[in-house]
């Protein structure tokens, strides 16, 4: 019969015992850990300041970096700050961890589209729409990029798509133009004067007088009357800035 020393049977009892205890220990630091990054998340949801929010959402994502909705949430303030290449990252991170979402593929595009990455925007509102067929503003936007890449068929399909599918103003106003934009480029100026119209009628961002000078005057008074109408947008564009209260950021 093999003798079993004292030591040996030491460390068979103890075995078990300390990987038991190393386990038990990283799930309370794991846990601990989630626990302070939904902590930050919450901080980050309830703030009312762009730059705190981010912060906390960053600081949030440091603890658990697989925490989606944080890449989310943060890739929209940059998006809406303009740091696009930000916004890049962010919802990128967000689409491996949620890879059929159709929403954040169509910010994603967005943010290329803003950072004049033409290619990239279209492939990412291909990809929104494949997933979401009736998502009417990633064919809107996608149109502004096929506009610019000077895909003119493909930009006015996806505008007319667009425009018949939604009830958004803000949205069917921006497919309105992306149109307009492409008509007046291919030299249809009668027909893009028309969808201009349509297009600040419908827009509650554009001023009413605007909307009625537009609604009212004929192709020949437009061009007329274009020299005035550009000094005087560029003196609100001026005065506009100039007044412009200081954001919480600043």
């Amino acid at each position: 019969m093999q003798k079993v020393s004292c030591s040996e049977i030491m460390n068979r009892t103890l075995l078990p015992t300390i990987i038991c205890l190393v386990i038990f220990l990283t799930l309370r630091v794991a846990n601990a850990h989630a626990e302070s990054a939904m902590e930050y998340f919450n901080l980050g949801e309830k703030s009312t300041i762009t730059r705190t929010k981010i912060k906390y959402f960053s600081r949030a994502l440091e603890l658990d970096p697989y925490m989606a909705e944080a890449y989310e949430k943060r890739g929209l303030l940059y998006f809406f700050q303009e740091k696009f290449n930000q916004a890049i990252q962010d919802f990128d991170a967000f689409i491996r961890l949620v890879p059929a979402n159709a929403k954040a593929y169509r910010m994603l595009a967005m943010a290329y589209l803003k950072s004049d990455f033409y290619e990239q925007a279209i492939a990412k509102f291909t990809r929104a729409i494949e997933l979401e067929p009736e998502l009417a503003a990633a064919y809107a936007y996608r149109a502004e990029a096929y506009r610019y890449e000077k895909k003119y068929e493909d930009a006015i399909r996806d505008a007319t798509i667009s425009i018949n599918m939604t009830f958004d103003g803000r949205i069917k106003s921006d497919a309105y133009r992306t149109r307009a934009k492409v008509l007046r480029e291919i030299g249809q100026e009668a027909s893009a004067i028309v969808d201009a119209k349509a297009a600040w009628d419908i827009d509650p961002r554009v001023p009413q007088w605007w909307r009625y000078f537009l609604k009212s005057a004929s192709p020949e008074e437009l061009r007329f009357f274009s020299p005035f109408l550009i000094v005087g947008i560029a003196l609100v564009v001026i005065f506009g800035i100039k007044f412009k209260p200081p954001d919480k950021d600043d």
